[in-house]
């Protein structure tokens, strides 16, 4: 049988009361209600049978044990839950469950005991909360169970995001009670989360990570409810909230999204930064003389991936100048912080970048809120798995308009911004310019010059006349200005009105800073002086950059004594603050919770339990209590035995423990779970202190600000005129209410957020001024559900401008256009603008050249393709962006056929709608130009991580940006790709009329599109107004199927191109394909060339060939513009070769010379030191000979002995004399007497000294054998040569082979000589040769870098290359010339920026080792130091071991003294001193 038609006869027949509803059928009833389709229909079934609600109340109470409460009871409840819309009914039914409280009673406890399984739980809050919010009955006993800190507690603490969100919502229903607020259940501010509260000042700018996770619907109200007549009393309060929380959500959008797709929860790629492993590292407040607010140092575990490869010392350089460190954790940039997956919370990053370069890094966040702080500080110290997310939303642009619109109380001008009705009357200027009013007034077309002290003369149409007296004279004044009507010049001229004819003080709002930079130039050159001026914020531009609040001279600003003492005193207390709240900080730290610390906390705060733990020090019979060890029980035995899951052991029969049995009869999940509250309960009184101190020391810091603040205020104060940008008015807030501004001129309001001028208003604000235009595009939002265009009632992106317009406010209209030429004028005139007229000087302009028409649209088939790396604000609708390769391969070609007919990348601009087809025109513009962006399109490809923020190139630069961020802009030649073509007819926010409006409106001269018509015609949504448009285009005849060009020189030949291959092969030149055939300058040839755009050929080199021979039969080839090739180019490339192989074998010749010669000199060394060696034997063998002669001839002083001599010494030895001539021979005779030693010694000292010629002279003399000293004296007489070292030689000698090595040994000298002044000879010449090749090769490189200089200066679209002249330089297409001097500025000016760059580098290398050297002169001071205390410790130990020793001394001394009268030496008794031996007074001595 089928059981589900069983159960629904049960369910009818009960009903019915067929059957009765008993124990047996209990448990089949209440499933057979679960098995119904439609649960409101099941209810009102049960609740319209008598018989229903008494069935279910007693199925409900029958069985209330654990496994029917999480099974049974909980499926009932989930499944009459789904019928959300029955309201009163279902709350009948639920009382009837509920009362009596039987189930009600079983329920609610085992929430409180933890006994529920999640599901349980959840079924069980929701049916908390009706029952609270029960419109009839009494609900305060719900209420006040609900009061209950556990119940609370539980809630709010759930792991389901629903239960805690219900929790949040029961918490404000308490509070509300409490206040005597009537509850409103459903839909009303506040209780949503912890940071929903019911008056928008409370709520915190950052969000928590319950506010994050929540799931209801956050509290807005739509914008009608705003001009509800009912709500008048309160409507500035309401305005200002709702203001607040629309802002505020669009924030949140943003984060949720980042968030959501870091954590997984939503598919994506994040690209921020993500650490892993930080923990809390204590507590940051600046540095000593720069303080900031307080902050957490959170350290990491690694390095970041980044900063991994840099060196140590060029980390904190890098962070600071690097593009890629720059991004690391941006100043202010948002972090979300994560314990397992979990979102703690999210905190403002303090970029610290000493601590950021530190290894491992140290991260500082400044987080808010107080509950926010305690949950965060708390988990990091309990967590072991922190990870930190950064978040990519531009929290700058939210939070100074956030806290300003916090802080607004009162509203000036309220009447017409808030209460105005149709039919008041706008209320006058306070102050007016009469003298500019009353004459204006009376001739509108008078001439302004005189009037407002012009340079020129200025004559304003009538609709301008009427918006000048309207905003000189109005409370209120609203001017609209069209594209191209002059805007800006109107607003430029009534700030020179208010300037000069009266006393007000403007402050000029703008919302982007190029905006605000062109307006301020406006000024400068409509005549309002500098010194009148001032810039608020960063990122100026150089014309308007002296204009900035830094570089204004400082006004004189003093303070009294009583000042003085005001900021010492908030110096002395934040230094107090900062002290105390860094020991908390350390104390939490440091900090563990025992089980003693617990008992103190619970005493005071749940004695019920502390009873329930208390240990008594006796039993009944006053004998201690011990445990099993024998030693006395501690105070925490029975709490730490209950934490542990056991009972109360030898306690159990104790009274305090048998009347708090529920205590101990909890499982062990649920005193965990106490316990884990209870530990932070008691981290939470640790925090709170923080957080107060944190809390003070933040407000001192505030104060201190606000008051050293007071100088740029002075400045402001001195100033007519102050210029910020929207969020810089909301940042300097409190600055400029102080210098107290009465006009309030905001630029292109209609792109400004309501927001954002509201926070700019003073409360002294006395007149507005609001300057835009409606009918263009709205402000730009993130969150789609809150625009205009999503249809939901919010309307976040409408303007102030456009409400007050459309509310019927009354406003001016400029009507006369000076931008575009009329064809273009004419489809914003018949599809926005009907009264729209153009002024003379667009008319009569030159038609674009190369093409059929000034406005094309290229209309083609070629599908779309989808980037799901980025993603477009505005199309909620597409998972990705768009982008269209046929059209980007097109709009390539576009530009670089507009650059042959001579229009240069700054008189263009290519649009888009998407950011992914920006990004692909962005790499293909690339390969010819450098593509520029503009800030906001930057950002967003970027952030997509789709561009480079580092990315730069010397190429020209052509603007690329899309039709959202090119408001406002205008170029004379626009090219537009639309993108979007697919079957679909899916054009998604291009349905928008605002942005086609804008789209149409840029251009002066041209206007190019690209598209597919199709799809725009027969799109879903917006189709009535591209066929309004495309019918225009039709009947202006400018669509084509092509990019329709022509020839300019040959009119007749036109070409429809269709792919952008063809551009290559049908106008490869930027003409047509026919041949030029225009004679050169050379006056003999034709140019070859196809048409190309060039009409004067004077300057056009001929390139006609010539071919023929050199006298050695080279082939020779040249152009006609070029002489015949003299010399043969070969020839002289084979001379050089030749001569290079000739060089080389010298080189080669010389070195092995040079080998040779250090082979053979180190020979000939060998050989000599060998000769030398051979002297002493052969001295000894000349006198042994001289010893026979002399005895032959009966004389011993024949020869003298000669000592040896010192070849290594330039001195020559002494040289050997004779005692007398050599005798005559005599016959052999033997001698009758013998000569004693003693006459030998005499003869020898009566013996004269000849000088050393004498000498040689008497050698040779005495020795004709030896023909050696002979030939050696004449080489001393007649050649000059003269050697002292070897007439010593000689002389020892006098051996004929000391000649041959000496002569050999001059000989090689003399040719090593020679052979030196060849090799330097040669090498001089061979140094010649290569300094002429390197001169030539510089000179190579120098015309190499000349060419390319002016390739980059981009002179010549065409790209062709340059011919240099004796007056400068002239490209081969011969359209273009530079001269030499322009050549030098150009080249002066890049050396310029070198120097500049290479200086800056040395002074940025200089400052790192000033820093080094400082740190190295404070290291060797510190080690100065403790070299001095471990010096002064040392002397210190040995005056102690001194005194040790003497004080031993001493002793020793005691002794000696004390025993000498018991030896008896000496009996006198006198005292003894001691010597070398002890004596008495010198008398005695022992």
């Amino acid at each position: 049988m089928n059981r589900t038609a069983q159960l629904e006869k049960r369910f009818n027949d009960i009903l019915r009361g067929k059957v009765p509803a008993d124990a047996r059928s209990y448990a089949l009833f209440l499933e057979a209600i679960c098995t119904q389709q439609d649960p409101a229909a099941c209810i009102n079934k049960i609740t319209e049978s008598s018989h229903g609600s008494s069935a279910v109340q007693a199925a409900m109470r029958h069985n209330t044990n654990s496994q029917f409460l999480n099974g049974t009871a909980t499926t009932l409840l989930t499944y009459l839950f789904r019928a959300t819309d029955l309201g009163d009914v279902l709350d009948q039914l639920l009382v009837a469950i509920v009362d009596p409280p039987i189930f009600w009673t079983a329920f609610s406890q085992a929430f409180d005991h933890g006994e529920l399984n999640e599901p349980a739980q959840e079924a069980f809050a929701v049916l908390l909360l009706r029952l609270m919010c029960l419109t009839t009955g009494n609900t305060s006993c719900y209420r006040d169970f609900a009061k209950k800190p556990s119940i609370l507690t539980r809630l709010l603490d759930s792991s389901q995001q629903t239960v805690k969100d219900i929790g949040y919502r029961i918490q404000h229903i308490l509070s509300t009670f409490e206040s005597g607020t009537p509850v409103d259940a459903v839909g009303g501010p506040g209780g949503r989360h912890d940071n929903d509260f019911d008056d928008f000042r409370e709520i915190s700018i950052l969000p928590t990570a319950d506010e994050i996770l929540c799931q209801q619907p956050p509290f807005i109200r739509p914008s009608s409810v705003l001009e509800d007549p009912d709500g008048e009393a309160t409507r500035t309060v309401d305005y200002l909230d709702n203001t607040f929380r629309l802002l505020r959500e669009d924030m949140l959008y943003e984060m949720r999204e980042e968030i959501q797709t870091a954590i997984g929860k939503k598919k994506g790629r994040h690209r921020g930064l993500t650490i892993d492993g930080v923990t809390l590292d204590g507590v940051y407040s600046g540095t000593d003389d720069r303080k900031t607010r307080w902050g957490i140092k959170l350290k990491c575990q690694d390095d970041f991936k980044l900063m991994k490869s840099v060196p140590d010392g060029q980390r904190k350089t890098y962070l600071e100048k690097d593009p890629a460190g720059v991004r690391i954790l941006k100043h202010q940039s948002l972090v979300c912080i994560l314990s397992e997956n979990q979102i703690i919370s999210l905190a403002s990053v303090n970029r610290v970048e000493t601590l950021l370069a530190e290894k491992p890094p140290v991260i500082v966040l400044q987080l808010e809120g107080q509950a926010n702080i305690i949950k965060t500080l708390f988990q990091l110290q309990s967590s072991n798995a922190i990870r930190l997310i950064q978040i990519d939303t531009a929290l700058f642009s939210f939070e100074p308009v956030l806290k300003a619109l916090q802080k607004t109380q009162v509203i000036p001008l309220s009447e017409e911004l808030l209460f105005w009705k149709d039919g008041n009357i706008i209320g006058s200027a306070a102050v007016t310019a009469a003298r500019v009013t009353r004459p204006l007034a009376m001739n509108p077309s008078m001439d302004l010059k005189r009037l407002l002290e012009l340079s020129s003369s200025i004559v304003l149409d009538k609709s301008q006349a009427a918006s000048l007296l309207a905003g000189l004279t109005q409370k209120l004044s609203l001017i609209q200005g069209p594209p191209g009507t002059g805007k800006s010049f109107i607003g430029a001229l009534l700030a020179k009105a208010i300037h000069d004819h009266t006393e007000q003080k403007i402050l000029v709002v703008c919302y982007t800073n190029h905006a605000l930079d062109q307006f301020l130039e406006d000024l400068m050159k409509i005549g309002i002086p500098d010194t009148s001026m001032v810039r608020l914020g960063s990122r100026a531009n150089a014309q308007v950059a002296h204009l900035g609040i830094a570089s204004q001279k400082k006004e004189y600003f003093s303070r009294s004594k009583a000042d003085w003492a005001v900021i010492n005193n908030l110096k002395t207390s934040s230094m107090i603050y900062c002290r105390d709240l860094e020991t908390a900080m350390g104390k939490f730290m440091a900090s563990k919770i025992d089980f003693m610390g617990i008992l103190t906390y619970i005493e005071f705060r749940e004695p019920t339990y502390f009873n329930a733990f208390h240990v008594p020090k006796y039993d009944d019979w006053g004998m201690t209590r011990v445990g099993k060890d024998g030693k006395p029980v501690d105070a925490e035995e029975l709490i730490v035995r209950w934490a542990r899951g056991f009972d109360a052991g030898q306690f159990k029969t104790d009274l305090n423990v048998r009347e708090t049995q529920d205590i101990w009869t909890m499982p062990p999940d649920a005193r965990r779970k106490v316990m884990e509250r209870w530990k932070s309960e008691i981290y939470k009184i640790l925090l709170e202190e923080i957080c107060t101190l944190g809390t003070n020391y933040n407000e001192c810091q505030d104060q201190l600000m606000r008051i050293f603040g007071e100088a740029r205020v002075a400045t402001l104060m001195g100033k007519r005129i102050i210029g910020c940008t929207t969020t810089g008015a909301a940042m300097f807030a409190q600055d400029i209410r102080a210098a107290n501004p009465d006009v309030l001129l905001v630029e292109e309001a209609g792109e400004i957020l309501e927001s954002h001028v509201l926070t700019a208003l003073g409360q002294n604000t006395s007149q507005m001024i609001l300057i835009g235009d409606h009918q263009q595009l709205r402000p730009k939002v993130s969150n789609y559900k809150l625009t205009v265009e999503k249809g939901d009632g919010f309307e976040l992106n409408r303007s102030l401008f456009e409400r007050l317009v459309l509310k019927g406010f009354p406003h001016e209209t400029l009507t006369v256009q000076h931008r575009m030429r009329p064809e273009i004028s004419a489809f914003i005139r018949k599809l926005t603008y009907p009264d729209l007229m153009d002024a003379p000087k667009t008319q009569g302009r030159d038609d674009i050249r190369g093409v059929r028409n000034n406005i094309i649209f290229i209309d083609h088939t070629h599908l779309e393709g989808n980037d799901s790396r980025i993603s477009d604000k505005d199309d909620e609708a597409s998972s990705g962006s768009k982008q269209n390769t046929y059209e980007v391969e097109m709009v390539w070609k576009i530009v670089r056929y507009l650059a042959q007919q001579g229009y240069g990348t700054e008189r263009l601009v290519v649009l888009t709608p998407y950011l992914g087809q920006l990004s692909k025109l962005q790499d293909a513009l690339k390969r010819d130009n450098d593509p520029v962006l503009n800030d906001l399109d930057s950002h967003d490809l970027i952030r997509a991580g789709l561009m480079s923020s580092a990315e730069r190139t010397s190429k020209k630069r052509i603007r690329l940006a899309t039709i959202d961020n090119y408001q406002g802009e205008e170029s004379d030649i626009v090219i537009a790709s639309l993108t979007r073509s697919n079957e679909s007819n899916d054009i998604g926010f291009m349905n928008s009329p605002e942005r086609l409006n804008v789209l149409i409106s840029r251009a002066r001269d041209g206007l190019i599109l690209i598209g597919n018509s199709r799809t725009f015609i027969n799109a879903r949504k917006g189709k009535e107004l591209w066929g309004k448009f495309f019918e225009l285009v039709k009947q202006g005849n400018y669509m084509y199927e092509g990019f329709p060009i022509k020839c300019e020189r040959h009119p007749h030949r036109k070409v429809l191109i269709k792919s952008a291959s063809e551009f290559d092969t049908l106008c490869p030149n930027g003409g047509c394909t026919e041949i030029c055939d225009i004679m050169l300058n050379c006056g003999v040839h034709l140019c070859p060339l196809k048409c190309h755009q060039i009409s004067d050929h004077s300057q056009m080199p001929c390139q006609h060939p010539y071919s023929g021979r050199c006298p050695v039969n080279h082939a020779l080839k040249w152009k006609c513009h070029q002489s015949k090739p003299y010399p043969c180019p070969i020839c002289v490339k084979e001379a050089e070769r030749a001569e290079e192989k000739r060089k080389r074998e010298l080189e080669l010749e010389l070195k092995q010379k040079q080998l040779d010669a250090i082979v053979d000199a180190r020979e000939r060394a060998d050989a000599l030191e060998q000769k030398i060696k051979d002297i002493d034997p052969a001295r000894a063998n000349a006198q042994k000979a001289t010893a026979r002669v002399s005895l032959s001839f009966g004389t011993t002083n024949l020869v003298p002995t000669i000592p040896p001599c010192n070849l290594q010494s330039n001195v020559p030895p002494p040289n050997p004399t004779l005692s007398s001539p050599p005798p005559k021979l005599q016959p052999k005779m033997k001698p009758s007497t013998t000569q004693t030693p003693s006459d030998s010694k005499q003869s020898k000292s009566q013996q004269p000294k000849p000088s050393s010629s004498r000498t040689s002279t008497s050698l040779m003399n005495a020795s004709p054998e030896l023909a050696a000293h002979q030939d050696l004296l004449h080489q001393e007489q007649v050649n000059g040569k003269k050697n002292s070292a070897i007439d010593g030689i000689m002389e020892s000698t006098g051996l004929e082979d000391v000649e041959d090595t000496t002569e050999q040994l001059m000989h090689y000298l003399e040719t090593a000589r020679i052979q030196r002044l060849e090799a330097k000879a040669a090498r001089e010449k061979a140094l010649a040769a290569l300094k002429r090749k390197q001169e030539e090769e510089e000179r190579k490189r120098e015309e190499a870098q000349v060419q390319q200089s002016l390739q980059q200066m981009g002179v010549c679209p065409g790209g062709h290359c340059w011919i240099k002249l004796s007056q400068g330089y002239r490209c081969a297409a011969g359209t273009h010339f530079m001269s030499n001097d322009q050549l030098m500025r150009q080249q002066e000016a890049a050396l310029k920026k070198k120097q500049e760059d290479e200086e800056r580098k040395r002074e940025e290398a200089q400052v790192q080792q000033t820093l080094w050297q400082q740190m190295l002169m404070r290291q060797q001071e510190a080690a100065r130091v403790r070299e001095l205390e471990v010096k002064a410790a040392q002397e210190q130990a040995l005056a102690a071991l001194k005194k040790q020793e003497e004080e031993e001394r001493m002793r020793e001394e005691a002794r000696v003294q004390q025993k000498s009268p018991q030896m008896g030496v000496y009996s006198a008794g006198f005292a003894w001193i001691k010597q070398s031996l002890y004596a008495l007074a010198g008398k005695q001595a022992q």
